[in-house]
């Protein structure tokens, strides 16, 4: 503490000896350095804002209750960042009671629907319940669809209409009311999201009657309509980007020994959704179950004279005369065959898949270094010697080969096509040629430490400013402000040494030459001999004489 005591004391002399302007740009510079020492280590344990809530994301519609909240608290210190409300950290507790004071906490999942369930009252009656789980339910889809990404706000609102009739019938119905983010208009998956999401939500709604507003654009999309703007709505589009897929993956998978390759699929598929295909097959030759024959004959006998001919004959009473004329007999035989039979029939029935695969072609482009590589690994450069150039004829024979494989690989992933002349019409081979490598430049020495210099001037700035400050009060303080550079004044010296001194001083005589000499020169603003002892000299010469006589005969 002492040494500290004499310091102190040695620079309030040093202060108080300055000129009035030395002190002004003293104590600037003590500033500059102190607020450059800040700067430089100001770090996150200095910041002066946090988020309110730790960091989680507020939704716009909860920012408003927020915001409006601290008004009422008269609570104005803050600053809203993006989906971030950052306060003081030293008032951070005042602003999360304004919040809870004001009921203006961001609400999460299920709070709706408990506080609903909260209310419940045995004398509220059957409908006053519905709807006020209604309008919980309303609430909950918002908050859900508000924190879905690229929504900032949403509202839900959803009607049932009682046909009546029996059995009864109820109509459900739904309309969705969205702000995406910023000014761009809603994507349609977000639309199908939003439709689907209210739809599974509400027992009884289909996602064709939910209706989605986007009030950027104020345009309506309608779960009826038929929009497909959205690609991924087209069962042929997804259908096409599948097949593609699968089989870009096999085929690399099966090509994978050729570095560098690159392979292209394309699938037109059939474009009937459904078949059902029916048909009956008859035999031509009938199976027998049962037969049945019948045969019949039949004799006939007649006379050969009739009898009398015309009236007379016919008469009353006339006796009949019995003759022994000769019969005729007539013979007839009839055949008669039933045959019960069958046909045989085959019914078939045959349902197809959709959009099935009607043709597959396939795009492999090889890299020309490939061939020099099999060419090299063929013909290994022997140590010690140069590595040959290969021959262009030898280099066309590998690309022939390797084409060769390539398709044949190929072709026997694909489906069965018809195939013409060309046996592989499906799959196409070409080489890649070798582009020469542009060289990445360096960036310049002067280029990266310009970079540098741009982005960390300020910092150099500071500690250039301190580094001269400090070199400036350092002169300040060697120097004494006027007071020779031997000088004592700054001089820290043992308190034993300085009082022996002190009275070495005292012994010696007043006029001696020594003390003649340190008060004169004392007097001055610097050591100047010659000046002074003119001065002397035309003063008092006799004293003069004595004294340069003293001095010259003394060894000191």
């Amino acid at each position: 503490m002492d040494f500290l005591n004499k310091a102190f004391e040695q620079v309030k002399d040093l202060f108080v000896s300055m000129t009035p302007g030395s002190r002004i740009i003293a104590g600037l510079l003590v500033v500059a350095i102190v607020t450059s020492v800040a700067f430089l280590f100001q770090s996150n344990m200095f910041q002066k804002d946090v988020p309110i809530l730790s960091g989680a994301p507020i939704a716009p519609a909860d920012q408003k209750a927020i915001l409006a909240a601290f008004a009422s608290e008269t609570l104005d210190d803050y600053e809203v960042v993006g989906s971030q409300i950052y306060v003081p950290r030293s008032r951070r507790v005042d602003y999360i009671a304004a919040l809870v004071k004001n009921n203006a906490i961001p609400p999460d999942f299920h709070d709706s629907m408990s506080e609903a369930i909260g209310q419940a009252s045995p004398f509220e009656s059957e409908a006053h319940r519905a709807d006020r789980q209604k309008v919980a339910r309303e609430k909950e889809m918002a908050l859900v669809l508000r924190n879905m990404r690229g929504i900032d706000y949403a509202s839900v609102q959803y009607d049932i209409e009682d046909k009546g009739g029996f059995p009864r019938k109820k109509v459900y119905t739904a309309s969705v009311v969205v702000r995406p983010s910023g000014s761009e208009e809603i994507d349609p998956k977000t639309v199908k999201s939003v439709q689907n999401y209210v739809a599974h939500s509400i027992a009884g709604l289909d996602a064709e009657h939910v209706s989605v507003t986007d009030l950027n654009t104020r345009k309506t999309f309608s779960g009826a309509d038929n929009d497909l703007a959205s690609v991924n709505d087209d069962p042929y589009a997804a259908r096409k980007k599948w097949f593609e897929d699968h089989w870009t993956e096999t085929i690399d998978n099966a090509l994978r020994f050729i570095s560098g390759n690159n392979v292209t699929v394309n699938v037109e598929l059939d474009p009937e959704m459904n078949r059902i295909e029916k048909g009956i097959k008859y035999d031509p030759r009938p199976t027998p179950l049962a037969s049945t024959a019948e045969k019949s004959s039949e004799v006939r006998r007649t006379p050969t004279n009739a009898g009398e001919p015309g009236l007379g004959a016919q008469g009353p009473n006339r006796p009949t005369a019995v003759s022994a004329a000769p019969m005729t007999e007539q013979t007839s035989e009839s055949n008669r065959e039933e045959t019960l039979a069958v046909t045989n029939q085959d019914y078939t029935q045959k349902q197809l898949a959709s959009l099935t695969p009607k043709r597959v072609t396939v795009s492999v482009s090889i890299p020309s270094q490939y061939y020099v590589d099999v060419w090299n690994s063929r013909n290994p450069t022997p140590a010690g010697q140069q590595p040959k150039t290969p021959d262009p004829g030898e280099l066309k024979k590998i690309e022939d080969e390797t084409k060769k494989t390539v398709e044949t690989t190929v072709v026997t992933l694909l489906p069965e096509q018809a195939k013409g002349d060309d046996p592989y019409p499906q799959v196409y081979v070409w080489t890649a040629p070798q582009l020469p490598e542009t060289p990445t430049v360096e960036p310049a020495v002067a280029d990266t430490a310009m970079a540098w210099l741009a982005t960390n001037w300020q910092t150099l700035a500071t500690i250039g400013f301190a580094a001269v400050g400090l070199l400036m009060l350092r002169g300040m303080l060697t120097s004494g402000a006027g007071v020779p550079a031997q000088s004592e004044a700054f001089k820290l010296e043992d308190p034993a040494a300085a009082q022996a001194k002190d009275e070495k001083k005292e012994e010696q005589p007043e006029g001696s030459m020594q003390g003649l000499l340190k008060k004169r020169f004392a007097q001055g603003s610097g050591p100047n001999l010659k000046n002074e002892l003119a001065d002397m000299v035309r003063e008092d010469p006799d004293t003069a004489l004595g004294i340069l006589q003293t001095w010259i005969g003394s060894p000191n």
